[in-house]
């Protein structure tokens, strides 16, 4: 490629196969996990080692494959989601099983009549509180995410292109509610191992639109429902309570009736909507389900300049976000983004996973800057050894 206009094009941008695993060493588990009421896949399903860190989380389908090490035989794996009820089954008791399929019960407490404008002030003032208490149950300080990033993008139906990835991620600001230009300064990552489905021909295949994931963790950013500013242009309403881990969460529907750059961080967007899912116990997001429409996809990423002025039509795209508390506080756990538009007579579908695999907040590694573009060549022994599951370091 050449040099020259890599570098200006970085310049103008501002700058599962899930994993082989030796079975000679390995426990490996795989399956689906599923609604037992309607049999449609649970996405982000958590998959624990109780009394270890270790675990998994199925994907969009539902599907999972949680890889141990040998000597994981006597601990319990719990199966455990916002609004169902949980699961647990021995690890001898399964391990080698290659077709599992888990039911999940759905938990939910009726949702009585109250007053539409009184009702909307209370959860306005949860919001306040979970934003209040986002320095006591978030990471406060420098730390480092290390995760798995896959991307999948197709046309008409075509196989999809794949695109998996190792990221690295510095915060040097930790947890807390800043301004959009203070947090993008702030959050940094560059890629350590790439595999791809095809080789890198094009500039477009080096991109991989990971701020959309970043921006996607709305505890830390901005340009979403907890923006105390805007909280006027948001419609809240009661979508019920359920239990979790033994915990009352708190589920708010929102609705934003004008989107607009402030709310949802796109001008483009034409409907924004979503449901986030508040612990009551400390008032911590534990998800956030969020959907839009929109009448234009910017296909380089939410935060680049896109080149490409072909119209996009009917751009419809959910982002499913989820925490998971760690000791004293809770921590991104994984993202999930899925989105479709029609460009002139093609179909284009898309999806991008991330799923933390380790965190350091006690000595972080500092670094500057976002890796928007990479042509990393593939070390096939890393990935043949390759297991997804979280470590702390």
């Amino acid at each position: 490629m050449n040099k020259k206009l890599l570098s200006l094009i970085i310049l103008l941008f501002g700058i599962f196969s899930i994993l082989y695993a030796q079975e000679d060493n390995r426990i490996t588990i795989k399956g689906v996990v599923v609604d037992a009421t309607t049999g449609e896949p649970i996405p982000f399903a958590n998959l624990g080692v109780l009394g270890t860190v270790a675990g998994a989380a199925s994907d969009m389908d539902g599907n999972f494959e949680l890889v141990l090490p040998l000597g994981f035989e006597k601990y319990k794996i719990r199966v455990s989601v916002v609004g169902y009820t949980s699961y647990e089954m021995n690890v001898g008791e399964v391990k080698g099983e290659g077709n599992m399929r888990i039911t999940l019960k759905p938990v939910t407490y009726g949702i009585g009549e109250v007053d539409v404008y009184a009702e909307s002030l209370v959860y306005k003032k949860m919001i306040r509180q979970v934003v209040g208490n986002i320095g006591r149950n978030y990471i406060a300080k420098p730390y480092n995410y290390e995760g798995y990033f896959e991307y999948t993008a197709s046309e008409n139906d075509q196989p999809a292109n794949t695109k998996e990835a190792i990221v690295e991620i510095y915060d040097r600001a930790g947890y807390n509610r800043s301004d959009v230009q203070t947090a993008f300064k702030d959050l940094n990552y560059r890629f350590k191992e790439v595999r791809r489905s095809q080789d890198t021909e094009t500039v477009a295949d080096g991109l991989n639109y990971f701020d959309d994931i970043l921006t996607a963790d709305i505890v830390r950013n901005t340009r979403n429902v907890l923006d105390i500013s805007n909280a006027r242009d948001y419609k809240l309403k009661n979508k019920g309570r359920l239990l979790y881990e033994g915990d009352s969460v708190q589920v708010i529907a929102y609705e934003v009736s004008k989107p607009s750059l402030s709310t949802s961080g796109d001008a483009a967007v034409t409907n924004y909507s979503g449901e986030i899912y508040i612990n009551l116990k400390d008032f911590a997001v534990l998800k956030n389900v969020m959907y839009v429409s929109a009448k234009d996809f910017n296909v380089l990423g939410r935060n680049l300049l896109s080149i490409d002025s072909t119209k996009k039509e009917n751009v419809k795209v959910t982002i499913i976000t989820n925490y998971k508390k760690l000791d004293a506080f809770y921590f991104l756990s994984g993202i999930t983004i899925q989105y479709a538009y029609k460009e002139g007579e093609k179909d284009k579908n898309g999806r991008m996973q991330y799923v933390t695999t380790r965190l350091n907040a006690t000595n972080p590694e500092a670094f500057e800057g976002r890796m928007y573009y990479e042509d990393l060549e593939t070390n096939r022994s890393f990935w043949e050894n390759y297991t997804v599951y979280f470590k702390e370091d």
